[in-house]
């Protein structure tokens, strides 16, 4: 069955949630089916006006449940054991639970345990490891809505998280890709089983191919069969890192591989060995006539 004929469950703890986020929240579900059920939970008798007129808008059927004790926080069960009813009576196949709470792990597990799969959408700086990792996918409400400017962290902000996607980007087309090519959509799906919570808006990006298209070595391409593929091109030539690695050497003195692997990675942008089919850096260093590499160190012969 695709994922757009999937039957979509929503479920909202609106006693955790903004209603400014829901039409973000709404537009986003289409992605992952027909949605057959939409309820938001919490007290009624305490809902603003805001909450109101979401629920009206996007048809949310209200499941009013009273605070019965400090401290206690009925809504939430509420809505656990409803998502476990309608999950043995298979009325969905998937499930989206819009929380930021992470009491709502188990809830997530047991799901993907009986086969349903989990989206659940929270605020980036609220939601623990834990409860990302329960889910088949996380969304963040920060890249589904546009903010004001000082709410969403800048492109110069997510440096950082820029490069190290990239890095993986790279890696998974070496490890998994043939000929380092893979299927766009391989991609993508590799990306988010490794970390659910993957989403190239995070990134600035709208699309993976649009964040794929900002990696220097990487192109977009398609096949005969009207595929789009990624490929990793070789920034360098063979000649080109041999003559940094004797840059590098040029003392004659041995030097940690590790080292040497970082000065090329920090001088050769993109750098990757695993891309001229070597599976270790000292067998990479091996393969150069100039080079002798023992005990973990390398040098000039």
């Amino acid at each position: 069955m695709e994922r757009q004929d999937k039957r979509i469950a929503l479920f909202i703890d609106s006693e955790n949630v903004s209603p400014k986020y829901i039409e973000a929240v709404m537009n986003e579900l289409p992605k992952y089916g027909t949605l057959v059920i939409s309820r938001f939970y919490g007290d009624k008798t305490i809902s603003n006006a805001d909450w109101i007129q979401a629920a009206l808008k996007f048809s949310l059927k209200p499941m009013q449940q009273y605070v019965v004790a400090s401290k206690k926080n009925a809504a939430d069960m509420a809505m656990a054991i409803d998502c476990l009813e309608i999950m043995y009576q298979e009325k969905a196949d998937t499930f989206v639970l819009v929380t930021s709470d992470s009491d709502f792990t188990p809830l997530a597990t047991k799901l993907r345990e009986y086969g349903k799969f989990v989206v659940g959408i929270g605020k980036e700086k609220q939601v623990t490891p834990a409860f990302k990792a329960s889910c088949n996918e996380f969304k963040y409400f920060e890249y589904l809505v546009e903010e004001e400017a000082a709410s969403v962290p800048s492109i110069k902000e997510s440096t950082k998280d820029l490069a190290e996607i990239e890095a993986i980007i790279r890696e998974i087309i070496v490890e998994d890709g043939p000929d380092n090519e893979m299927y766009l959509s391989s991609l993508g799906e590799t990306l988010i089983k490794r970390y659910s919570d993957f989403d190239p808006r995070k990134y600035g990006s709208k699309s993976l191919s649009d964040l794929v298209k900002g990696i220097q070595g990487m192109e977009l391409k398609m096949n005969p069969k009207q595929v789009m593929l990624v490929k990793l091109i070789n920034s360098y030539t063979i000649e080109q890192i041999e003559a940094e690695i004797l840059k590098i050497l040029k003392k004659g003195e041995p030097i940690d591989l590790n080292k040497i692997k970082t000065d090329l990675e920090k001088n050769l942008k993109s750098f990757d060995y695993r891309a001229f089919g070597f599976t270790r850096f000292s067998t990479f260093l091996q393969s150069f006539a100039s080079l002798k590499v023992s005990q973990n160190k390398a040098t000039l012969k």
